[in-house]
């Protein structure tokens, strides 16, 4: 029974949106140098998810080194009558340009709209991209997977290399056949779970090395800005990223060999006033040389597992690098994002994203660490009861990840909706006198109390799971009137209040691998503690939450 009860929930979370009958990819290194990467399907929408995104498809290139042309595209339905329909096809500047404060006119999508699609349609698509150019170094890298978001019934990779570039690979063969042998999407059931094949005409090192080659032009030495921003702001490594991230607006345009890659020069992106991070980092990165550091930028993949080997396009993210000493480990600073806290150098979002030095001699491919940033949040709150009440204080002392949070909130905010924000972040049913000073914050505020005449369960964390890997525990009110932080952490609850009872019957300790709470009783005081640690990865993370899901270690009774 309890088999049976697992396998349906998995189903249940696990239902796929759509099921690809057959998903090819042909990758063809043709003489002349020019790269064909052809990419075919036939895929059937299996709910109204499915047929939303198969009725509309964007697929994004760059002018100027690669070309689109789609030689197929038609949905063939399954009521009678209806035979088949054409797609429609139209190319023009990218949607997201705009909105994100880009001005490429090379950075183009292709939209291929498909008619009249509906559950149970097959939908066809055949995909040429001709690659002519490639960014940063002439590495070119394909990583090939089985396993999607949706289901694959069977799908099938194969190389052909008509060029006299050398390829290396994850696996010696040159064509490869997958058959699905579970109907559910990224399941460890499924047989082809773990494979996926990389092939590449260089290494990472060689990657490395070639962009330095093509960076190192771009030189400060015309740039006496430099120098005068040293002297006003100092060396101090994390200081200099916070001037970059703070003074140049988040603006993109063309420039360089490689629009969407190439950066603009430090003297550029200082007389603008503008950059995107390309520019940004180059940037710290000169003026992290001035102050005397090994400095490099580093090419960042922020989105999904970095492959062994790739090439400049598997990175979508720049950053900057800097050591003391050959044999010191790399620091890593990010001067895109503002409000991050002091000596934090990069956003939580980027843990576990591949990063890429680049060197004059060629670094090996890194990656950011999940693990050990002691990301904590520990709130204790001390007030009164009156009625269905808890009216106090509440002093939260944040490390890591939730610190990034709470400062983003409180820097970030408009000053009248500060104290909105964090009544909405504490779950309080109202907040004033918001105060925060280095990683300890302060509110005064009024929490609801569940009370009868005879018993109270006090309030505590509650755990808020999001798709993906990282989840938060806060003392959130219900949705929608609340926040999603995406944010792990341990968190620790305290919560003091004088006891409506002189004799008050406690609740017994509920303890598990990663969570904990007690009420104790002491000189007329009620003392909650509870803590919880939803870190990524945290051990015994689904006995937690089943622990988690009850309220009687929390309630208080009278004799």
């Amino acid at each position: 029974m309890v088999l049976q009860a697992a396998l349906t929930a998995l189903f249940l979370f696990a239902s796929p949106d759509a099921v690809h009958l057959n998903y090819s990819v042909v990758v063809h290194l043709n003489e002349n140098g020019a790269i064909t990467e052809q990419t075919s399907t036939a895929v059937i929408p299996l709910n109204g998810m499915g047929v939303q995104h198969y009725s509309a498809l964007s697929i994004s290139f760059r002018e100027g080194m690669e070309d689109i042309r789609v030689t197929e595209a038609r949905v063939g339905h399954w009521r009678g009558g209806r035979g088949s329909s054409e797609g429609y096809i139209e190319t023009g500047p990218h949607s997201m340009l705009s909105g994100a404060g880009r001005m490429e006119s090379s950075y183009k999508e292709t939209l291929v709209t498909m008619p009249g699609v509906e559950v149970g349609d097959t939908v066809y698509l055949e995909i040429e991209r001709i690659i002519t150019e490639l960014p940063l170094s002439d590495v070119y890298s394909y990583t090939f997977s089985p396993v999607m978001e949706d289901s694959v019934a069977s799908s099938s990779f194969t190389v052909i290399n008509d060029s006299e570039r050398q390829l290396i690979s994850t696996d010696s063969r040159s064509s490869f056949v997958f058959s699905a042998s579970s109907p559910l999407p990224e399941h460890p059931l499924a047989e082809y779970c773990r494979n996926y094949v990389s092939i590449a005409s260089g290494t990472p090192e060689e990657l490395s090395a070639d962009a330095s080659q093509t960076l190192s032009d771009l030189s400060h030495t015309d740039c006496a800005e430099i120098g005068e921003i040293l002297q006003e702001t100092g060396s101090s490594p994390e200081a200099l990223r916070a001037w970059v991230a703070e003074n140049i607006t988040y603006i993109g345009a063309e420039a360089g060999l490689w629009p969407g890659w190439s950066p603009r020069t430090p003297k550029q992106t200082l007389e603008d006033r503008s950059g995107v991070c390309r520019d940004r980092a180059v940037l710290l990165t000169w003026m992290l040389l001035e102050a005397g550091y090994e400095a490099y930028p580093a090419l960042v993949s922020s989105s999904g597992e970095t492959p062994s080997l790739v090439d400049g396009r598997s990175f979508d993210h720049m950053i900057t690098v800097y050591r003391e000493g050959d044999s010191a480990p790399w620091q890593l600073l990010d001067p895109t994002p503002e409000g991050l806290p002091e000596n934090a150098g990069i956003s939580f979002g980027l843990r576990g994203a591949g990063y890429l030095p680049v060197t004059p001699s060629g670094s090996q491919l890194n990656r950011i660490p999940v693990t050990g940033w002691n990301d904590t949040l520990d709130i204790s709150i001390t007030g009164t009861i009156a009625g269905d009440l808890i009216t106090g204080t509440l002093e939260a002392e944040a490390f890591g990840a939730p610190l990034e949070l709470v400062s983003t909130l409180y820097t970030r905010s408009a000053p009248s909706l500060v104290n909105e924000m964090f009544r909405r972040f504490f779950g309080a049913a109202e907040c004033s006198d918001v105060t925060m000073s280095g990683n300890k914050l302060t509110v005064h505020g009024t929490w609801h109390l569940c009370r009868t005449e005879n018993a109270l369960l006090l309030p505590g964390l509650r755990d808020v799971s999001l798709p993906g890997t990282r989840l938060a525990s806060m003392l959130l009110p219900v949705l929608p009137d609340s926040f999603l932080p995406d944010a792990p952490a341990v968190e620790i609850l305290t919560i003091t209040v004088p006891s409506p009872w002189p004799s008050p019957v406690l609740p017994e300790e509920c303890r598990t691998a990663g969570y904990s709470s007690s009420v104790a009783f002491e000189e007329g005081n009620l003392i909650l503690h509870e803590s919880a640690d939803l870190s990524a990865g945290a051990e015994g993370f689904s006995e937690t939450l089943y622990a988690r899901s009850g309220t009687s270690a929390r309630t208080v009774v009278s004799k």
